[in-house]
């Protein structure tokens, strides 16, 4: 009897450690997710790094793991999509600041707030530190030949009456024509012709995904493919009306370090061309 106790006590350690791995590696190891989008419009290779919902985690000492991945992509252009930090007290923005600001230290960064940080004050220290920040405005670039217009809204609110046409001015057919939004709305955004791209967080991928069921949340409801009514945005590539949506689920953690089948990542963009 002693010897059979002694072997499921072994088990049950074995088990728990094996759990605690998982979790771990679930919530703390950061993948890179590679996507390639085609375009006619481009002439030769992009590469952009998405990065959002931070929530002022930390991944090493002052997010050097993080920092350092981002460096390895080597990319030509950098959109950090919005909830950097939480609206809590126990979040502080100056860990988003430090984070974000030192990106540029890497490539361009542009800046979409989220519906936790989106003071007039951090804006102002973004912008202080390089960083390009996209409040309702548009940015023109040129990168390796192609040129590129970034859009960029706040996302902590929206009318009813919303629309990207009131925001801005038409969009410029022959420019690829790119999004940060940090909210993946897309019935917001579809009616805003020559869009190429849409580029969101928030949903941070509902945190738990089961197999088969997808998101354990997303948008309100529980085990949204089966209660949900509406289209899911929730993680991944979508066509949506001839505009190409990508929505990560990000690095952070927030509210609680729950995340199963659906590590923190960052998301390496790469803009190839699309013969006609």
């Amino acid at each position: 009897m002693k010897k059979k106790n002694k072997t499921v006590k072994r088990i049950f350690i074995i088990a728990a450690l094996m759990l605690a791995a998982y979790w771990a590696v679930g919530n703390f190891c950061i993948k890179v997710h590679t996507q390639t989008l085609l375009s006619e419009k481009i002439t030769s290779p992009v590469r952009i790094v998405l990065v959002s919902d931070l929530h002022s985690s930390s991944f090493g000492k002052d997010n050097a793991t993080l920092k350092n991945l981002i460096k390895r992509q080597k990319p030509d252009l950098i959109f950090v999509l919005g909830d950097m930090y939480s609206r809590y007290e126990t979040d502080r923005p100056e860990t988003a600041v430090e984070f974000t600001t030192a990106l540029t230290e890497y490539a361009p960064v542009y800046f979409v707030s989220g519906d936790h940080d989106y003071s007039d004050k951090y804006f102002k220290a973004l912008e202080d530190g390089g960083v390009n920040v996209l409040n309702f405005e548009k940015s023109d670039v040129t990168v390796k030949e192609n040129e590129i217009s970034i859009y960029g809204i706040r996302s902590e609110w929206f009318s009813p009456t919303f629309s990207l046409n009131n925001a801005f001015d038409p969009a410029d057919e022959k420019r690829v024509n790119i999004l940060l939004a940090h909210c993946p709305y897309m019935e917001k955004y579809t009616g805003f012709e020559n869009l190429d791209f849409v580029f969101s967080g928030d949903t941070h991928g509902g945190m738990i995904r089961l197999p088969l069921l997808g998101p354990v949340y997303y948008n309100g409801s529980i085990l949204p493919k089966i209660t949900y009514n509406g289209k899911m945005y929730d993680k991944g590539l979508y066509n949506v009306g001839g505009t190409q949506l990508f929505v990560t689920s990000g690095v952070g953690n927030y509210p609680l370090p729950v995340r199963f089948n659906n590590r923190p990542e960052i998301v390496v963009i790469d803009f190839l061309n699309k013969e006609k």
